[in-house]
């Protein structure tokens, strides 16, 4: 249970007031286990490091607020609002995002383990080596969001908009992405694995790299196998491409080499005869 002197704080101070609190007691972690703060209004509150085990926060307002490095274990954040939150290396495992908007808000270094976040609006937030396995992300808006080194294995992003998301380095082993939106996504070194699932996917171009795009006509794959083919078809002939440039360069670096060595032994015999001449006079 919270403790009730932290509960009737939080209820009744408003931002400016928690957070003049909260710098007049930096020894005081507030415990706010299982209360119930639905439909309260939090934005801009300092709950950085808060004990929020079981809270609900459902259709509060969390705008901008800070939770970061909070424990928000099965935390209830069911249609609340928080644009441009800080949730960063927070506990948020089996947490509910249900039909929540919090655009711009940064979820990076946290654990969101089996957290719920179907249907809700995540577009331009940051996941950032977030540990997203088992997470649920169906039917979700996820445009623009940086998920680099993110683990979304098992995950489901099935019918998910993800467009322009980046997935630079992500581990996406036993992913559904079926019936997702990826048009513009950064797909460069992930990992995804013959379990990752791509039936109906919607990619009118992708990024291998963050120089090279891939444009198709197909717009719709019918099923997993014809989107690896076009990645991986379009890959290789990237990785021959570069191998190439690598050899040109490698060429050129010989090159160069044995030239400055030639201009060295030009320059070494042309002063040893301008010794000699010296010497003779």
């Amino acid at each position: 249970m919270a403790n009730q002197q932290h509960l009737q704080l939080i209820i009744s101070l408003s931002s400016d007031e928690w957070n003049n609190w909260r710098k007049e007691n930096p020894h005081i972690v507030p415990d706010l286990r299982e209360a119930n703060l639905s439909g309260v209004n939090l934005s801009k509150f300092n709950l950085r490091g808060a004990n929020l085990i079981e809270a609900n926060l459902s259709q509060s307002n969390l705008t901008e607020t800070n939770l970061s490095k909070a424990d928000l274990f099965k935390a209830d954040f069911s249609r609340a609002y928080g644009r441009d939150a800080n949730l960063s290396v927070s506990n948020l495992q089996d947490a509910n995002f249900f039909g929540a908007y919090f655009s711009g808000s940064d979820f990076s270094r946290s654990n969101l383990l089996n957290a719920n976040f179907q249907e809700a609006n995540c577009s331009e937030s940051f996941f950032i080596t977030a540990n997203l396995n088992y997470a649920k992300l169906s039917r979700g808006i996820f445009q623009g969001v940086s998920f680099m080194e993110a683990n979304l294995s098992e995950a489901d992003c099935g019918e998910t908009i993800l467009n322009q998301s980046d997935f630079t380095l992500v581990k996406a082993n036993n992913t559904n992405f079926d019936q997702a939106t990826l048009t513009g996504v950064i797909i460069e070194d992930w990992e995804i694995n013959n379990q990752t699932k791509f039936d109906k996917v919607f990619a009118s171009y992708v990024f291998i790299t963050r120089q090279e795009k891939l444009t198709t006509d197909i717009q719709v794959f019918e099923n997993t196998t014809i989107f690896l083919n076009f990645i991986m078809k379009n890959k290789t002939k990237s990785d021959k491409s570069q191998n190439s440039e690598k050899k040109i360069i490698d060429i050129l670096q010989v090159k160069k080499v044995a030239i400055e060595e030639q201009i060295q032994e030009l320059i070494k015999v042309n002063n040893n005869q301008f010794l000699k001449y010296t010497i003779n006079c």
